[in-house]
């Protein structure tokens, strides 16, 4: 399938309702039915309950929430995507979603689990690689510390064209999401959407948001303001794309890795 020639993305930006599903479901309804322009609609990690161990108490062990979620997209006739905890073959995983206007859905877990945070006690992490595709675009989904991990994120053959990277990102370490965010999109010639959170958890945490499109130059798009809840849309354009790895083809060069999953 040919990529469409512009992908209109909306990054919410926004603070997540502590191990409330139900709530945050309603607030992703109205997100989704006030982005009439946006074809994909990018909510960050975790977004039906927030970053933390007692989240799994909430997890989508039986598809209900994913099954929801589904049904939000084929109502409002927009892709959504962002992650949440629920059970793939009887594990517990943090899933990155991609779910287009007819409810199909795409899922990539969490491959590398926030120790810190206590995470690897609670899920399980990927055991492989998966690149989406959605009208045409060719898409690697990450979640949050993923983002730290260029062997995970290398792009080598023009594997995809655009990284979707959602997260929980404190303020202590906002200056390292946003450097890698345009690091991630020039070193590997594709375009980067990051949606990160806001507001303070009950653990403490501050979240900054800093969301952000960028382009394969590392040029922002559009960004959102610090702290704010707020939703920044940009479009990308794939032509740009396509001339740039012509005039530049970095990508020939891209050292070969093998992943031991």
């Amino acid at each position: 399938m040919q990529p469409s020639a512009e992908l209109r993305v909306a990054a919410v930006q926004c603070p997540i309702l502590w191990n409330e599903p139900e709530a945050n479901l309603r607030y992703i309804a109205e997100q989704l039915r006030g982005q009439e322009a946006a074809d994909l609609v990018v909510f960050p990690e975790t977004i039906l309950t927030g970053f933390s161990a007692t989240a799994a108490d909430y997890a989508d062990r039986e598809g209900r929430q994913l099954e929801e979620l589904s049904r939000l997209a084929r109502h409002y006739g927009k892709a959504i995507a962002g992650s949440l905890l629920t059970a793939l073959e009887g594990q517990l995983y943090n899933a990155f979603f991609l779910i287009d206007e007819e409810g199909q859905i795409q899922l990539q877990p969490k491959r590398h689990l926030f120790a810190p945070g206590g995470e690897r006690g609670y899920v399980q992490p990927a055991t492989e690689r998966r690149i989406f595709s959605y009208r045409g675009w060719r898409i690697l989904p990450l979640v949050c510390y993923d983002l730290r991990f260029p062997v995970w994120c290398r792009n080598v053959d023009k594997e995809y064209d655009l990284i979707l990277v959602v997260a929980n990102w404190p303020k202590p370490r906002r200056a390292v999401w946003q450097t890698l965010l345009r690091a991630r999109a020039m070193e590997n010639l594709c375009y980067v959407v990051g949606v990160n959170r806001v507001g303070t958890d009950p653990q403490g945490l501050i979240y900054t948001g800093d969301s952000a499109l960028i382009t394969p130059r590392g040029e922002v798009i559009a960004e959102a303001r610090a702290g704010a809840e707020e939703v920044v849309c940009g479009s990308l354009s794939y032509e740009p794309l396509s001339e740039l790895r012509r005039k530049f083809p970095v990508w020939e060069d891209a050292d070969r890795f093998t992943l031991e999953l």
